[in-house]
């Protein structure tokens, strides 16, 4: 695989998957994939039919014997995708990956009358169960399985939709995956990957952006129409399912895992369009700062002045590890392990699955952390945001298996919170007024993607699944148009996006892997400003009710767990006064202008 030229320090930076597994080959997987089958099918033998009326201590004795299960059985899938996404190319990594997920439907064929049979616990039976200090640890899993009873089907229908998920939407998706992985950009008299390519969008001089988009959208056009099919294949196999769960719209089944409500949704939509108006002000002074009669879609996120500075590796290290340990000395060694361990995958190459993600595994085994480090000071921002989802996992790990994970809608608060905590160390060692206008400028622009931009991106999804189930098949231009048409509005007069921007949707493996995922970024982002701007006010005090927060993992429903930091999420008005900061840092910008 050939690397990027740029040399950053981050080139040897790579997992050890040796706490795993040795190499594709271990015989250890295939022992591992023969016990955990094993001990599935015995599971099933032992309990089928008896969820619904064990006594306390029995139930206890089989959640635990079913956690540790689960232990055995995710150290495989988990060394496969780690292994497929450093290279998508490499055959050896794609063909175990693909073993593990015909493994994992083999074994989760005989799990099927478990969580039926959970969902199927009575109103009495459940009191039973909640009257006892030891089963009542595992309330909030029987209320999210008992939530789900109305959208589930027979037992040997669910079988067989289990049998067939390894051919199904992760067969797709893996095929999205690599086809993404595999984009080449000629760009600078070579090629490179897109994740180097896109890097490019950030340079100072609108000429390399410029030559960068056209030379993307070139990129992204090749294979267009093979993307577009896939989506469409996920597209229809969603309305499938959703149609025979008896879910009301295509996004119910992604607000019922993530505890909340369509209307709750629905508020968060409309709060965040309503404020275009934000994101229009922010861009117009942008132009003026630009010195241009017009931005595009390259001007996006070109830098103002110094921003765009590179750093080393070691000197984003520094950065991220430096502002975690001036918030929590705690939360800062938690972070340290992961450099010092190896949990961390950093260079760009060749081959390499894109974007940047945290992967939990169980509360008794580390995550581990992929970045695409190009050497950009937004780079260490990325890193920062990664490494609070690592530290939320990490806390968390006081849970047992069932309440380990946290919903969408919590899962980026302690990412985008460490984000907040670099981004302000960064402006409080910096003293020149331009570059700390430029850093500022940086801030807006992250928000702006991660609040205004996903929220269009879920009006994008939103049309596309609507028009799949009632005109049929998407053209590959219908997509281009709806992707414009929604994405537009949120820049207004102030940028205007060319028809090159039409195939830039076919990238973004969010709509497919998650559907409906993207507006859990706004959800978080606009509760991550509000729990920050609460620790700015309250102060050192605040920081062991943040950490702990982030230790109930998923063991509470969110508007009950933000009430503990002194904030209340049903509330009308909350996300207008998450919004109302974002106005702020947008007059703050047009006041240093």
């Amino acid at each position: 695989m050939a690397q990027a030229t740029k040399v950053t320090g981050a080139e040897n930076v790579h997992w050890d998957l040796s706490d795993l597994f040795k190499s594709p080959t271990d015989p250890a997987i295939d022992t591992t994939l023969a016990d955990a089958l094993k001990r599935a099918q015995e599971f099933e033998a032992k309990y089928k039919g008896k969820v619904t009326t064990l006594p306390p201590k029995e139930f206890v004795a089989m959640m635990r014997e079913l956690e540790e299960d689960e232990e055995l059985a995710a150290k495989p899938d988990v060394y496969a995708y780690l292994l497929h996404s450093q290279n998508t190319e490499d055959h050896a990594a794609g063909r175990l990956l693909a073993r593990v997920r015909e493994a994992a439907a083999e074994r989760g064929a005989h799990g099927v009358f478990f969580t039926l049979e959970l969902a199927s616990i009575s109103d009495e039976q459940a009191e039973r169960l909640y009257a006892d200090p030891e089963s009542a640890r595992y309330k909030h899993a029987i209320e999210e399985a008992r939530k789900f009873r109305p959208h589930q089907l027979s037992e040997p229908e669910e079988r067989v939709l289990t049998d067939f998920s390894p051919v199904g939407n992760a067969a797709w998706n893996r095929l999205f995956e690599e086809l993404c992985a595999g984009i080449r950009v000629d760009l600078d008299g070579r090629v490179m990957p897109l994740e180097e390519a896109l890097v490019k969008l950030r340079e100072p001089d609108r000429k390399v952006r410029r030559e960068a988009s056209g030379a993307i959208t070139t990129a992204l056009d090749r294979d267009v129409r093979t993307r577009a099919y896939i989506y469409n294949v996920i597209l229809g196999e969603k309305a499938i399912d959703d149609r025979l769960r008896h879910f009301p719209t295509w996004i119910s089944s992604r607000n019922l895992s993530n505890e909340t409500s369509d209307e709750a949704v629905q508020a968060l939509v409309e709060a965040v369009t309503r404020r275009y108006d934000v994101c229009v002000r922010y861009y117009r002074v942008k132009k003026q700062l630009l010195r241009v009669d017009e931005l595009h879609e390259w001007d996006r996120y070109a830098p103002i002045g110094e921003a765009g500075r590179d750093l080393t590796w070691d000197e984003a290290k520094e950065l991220v590890l430096g502002a975690y340990r001036r918030f929590s000395k705690r939360a800062g060694d938690l972070v340290d392990d992961f450099f010092k361990n190896g949990w961390i995958d950093a260079p760009v190459v060749m081959g390499k699955a894109g974007g940047a993600y945290c992967m939990p595994v169980t509360p008794r085994h580390h995550p581990y952390v992929m970045l695409n480090f190009a050497g950009k000071l937004r780079d260490a921002l990325v890193m920062a945001h990664e490494l609070g989802h690592g530290l939320h996992d990490r806390l968390a790990s006081k849970q047992h298996l069932f309440d380990f994970h946290p919903p969408l809608t919590l899962a980026e608060t302690a990412s985008v919170f460490g984000e907040a905590l670099t981004f302000d160390r960064i402006m409080s060692e910096e003293k020149d007024p331009n570059v700390r206008l430029a850093m500022l400028c940086t801030q807006c622009e992250d928000a702006f993607s991660t609040v205004f931009r996903q929220v269009a991106f879920n009006r994008f999804e939103d049309a596309c699944h609507t028009i799949r189930r009632s005109e049929g098949e998407l053209a590959v231009e219908q997509l281009g148009e709806i992707f414009q048409e929604k994405l537009q509005p949120m820049f207004g007069d102030a940028l205007t996006l060319t028809d090159e921007h039409k195939v830039w949707w076919s990238y973004v493996g969010h709509f497919l892997h998650t559907p409906g995922y993207v507006y859990a970024y706004a959800f978080g982002n606009l509760l991550a400003l509000s729990v920050y701007h609460r620790y700015l006010e309250v102060g050192p005090g605040f920081v062991d009710d943040y950490l702990e927060f982030l230790a109930a993992g998923g063991s509470t429903r969110p508007n009950e767990l933000v009430k503990r930091l002194g904030m209340d999420i049903t509330d009308p008005g909350f996300w207008d006064a998450g919004l109302k900061i974002l106005d702020g840092m947008v007059t703050e910008v047009e006041r240093l202008v």
